[in-house]
């Protein structure tokens, strides 16, 4: 009678251990799908939302696709191109730099656009 005890109780400690890990892997998964983009994954997801707002005579000017971009984040300042929407001056953007099929003097082809929508808010300058 006893040893059935000990065996019924193993059985419930195992099971109510179970359901436990069970709940923490539902948890983890959980927390999985909330979790925001890392940085790495919005960058790559701003050069293509960027490319695909550019008009093909601007997309003539860059070698490459929009992967060949780069990415960076940046305090934007009015001296720093032709800027179209001013309220985003003195704030934090995302500069996209494709690199350019023109003269390599001119450098490369970059793009201001918002951290949350992606929407082009201005170009820089070219040397």
């Amino acid at each position: 009678m006893n040893r059935f005890i000990s065996i019924c109780l193993s059985f419930i400690i195992l099971f109510l251990l179970f359901g436990c890990q069970q709940q923490v892997s539902n948890d983890e998964r959980e927390q999985k799908v909330k979790e925001p983009k890392s940085n790495k994954t919005q960058a790559l997801d701003v050069r293509e939302a960027v490319w695909n707002q550019l008009t093909e005579k601007e997309k003539e000017h860059i070698a490459g696709s929009w992967k060949d971009a780069s990415v960076q984040k940046i305090t934007l300042r009015e001296s720093m191109g032709q800027i179209e929407d001013k309220t985003f001056v003195g704030r934090e953007v995302y500069i996209v730099d494709y690199p350019s099929k023109d003269s390599p003097s001119l450098g490369g082809i970059g793009v201001y656009a918002d951290i949350k929508s992606h929407r082009i808010i201005g170009f820089s300058y070219r040397e």
